[in-house]
Formats: structure tokens, sequence, C-alpha cells
């Protein structure tokens, strides 16, 4: 089954199991609220059913879900939120089209580990405004593979901290900046 498969099938359970676990994307990005600040557009990659963009619409004024699997995008919908279908390796398109950029803050909770670091960094680099931010958790193994995929698009860390999510698992937060040109 792959990844794509194992969320379709866990859309309608999604939200009551998380919060069943404890896991709160606000509280992941609580030590890292002062840093980021007020942002006018957001862009949550991987938004499932809209858990995470209700923590990210706290920083911005206007945030868009992507998010591939459509029985998780309804749900975010039906919580008010615009959401495109399409994958996180997908969203340099949004640059190139202009449909969404410039955006001045990107957020991954949790789906960075499912996707190809160097393509969503390189879309990254196309959507984010210079100066723009990203936040992302990802599972301590993943780390270094993805610091080093958005290092190589002219990203530095900002911050990093690992924080407990849910029962054991542990993700470490990552806060990066766009460099400017």
């Amino acid at each position: 089954m792959s990844w794509l498969d194992y969320f379709r099938r866990w859309a309608s359970k999604y939200d009551r199991e998380v919060e069943a676990y404890g896991y709160s994307p606000e509280k992941l990005l609580k030590p890292f609220r002062h840093l980021i600040g007020k942002r006018k557009r957001g862009l949550d990659v991987g938004c499932g059913t809209g858990k995470s963009l209700e923590a990210v619409a706290k920083f911005c004024r206007e945030v868009v879900g992507v998010e591939p699997v459509e029985k998780m995008a309804r749900r975010a919908e039906a919580k008010g939120f615009k959401v495109l279908r399409m994958k996180g390796e997908d969203i340099g398109r949004l640059g190139r089209s202009g449909s969404v950029g410039p955006v001045d803050f990107v957020s991954f909770f949790a789906s960075m580990d499912y996707m190809d670091a160097g393509r969503v960094a390189e879309g990254v680099a196309e959507v984010l405004a210079d100066g723009g931010m990203v936040f992302l958790t990802v599972e301590p193994e993943n780390e270094e593979r993805v610091v080093r995929a958005f290092g190589e698009r002219g990203f530095r860390a900002v911050k990093r901290g690992a924080r407990k999510a849910y029962e054991k698992q542990t993700y470490v937060c990552l806060l990066l900046r766009k460099t400017v040109k």
C-alpha cells in the first residue's frame, strides 16, 4: 500500500485519532512564534484535514493548503480553507503560474517525510518571497537530508528543536529562511 492509499483510508478518522494522541501543530509552532511573526500569505503543504492550516492561520492573513488526497482536502475545505490538489513535489508550478505566489511562509507538518526533499525545496524556492520562512517537522533520521536539500537552494536554518509530537514520536522542528538574492 502506498502512503497516498494509507492517508485515503485514514481520512475519515484522522482528526479524532491525532487528537487522541495529543498531536498539536500549534504546540509544535509555539517555540518559533516570535521568529515567525505575522505573515501575509502562507502555504501549508500536506495540509491533510486542515488541522495544521488552523495553526498556520494564526500567523498568516491568508493561508492555502496543498493536499494530494481528495478525502483529506475535502475535510479541510469543510473547515473553510482553500486547498489545491497536488503533491508537494509539484508546488513549483504554483510559482511559475502565479496562481498562489509569492508567499512568505510555507509549512510542512510531518508531510516532508513522504516527499522528495530536493524537488520540494526547488518548488518552495519558486513560490517563496525573498526573506520568506519555511517551518517543517521531520523525523530525526530525515533531518540531514532535508536541511541539505534546502541549503542547496539558498535556505539556512534559523532555529532547530526536537519536540515530542505524540506518544513516543519525536519530530525535529526546523525554521528556515530563504536568503535574499
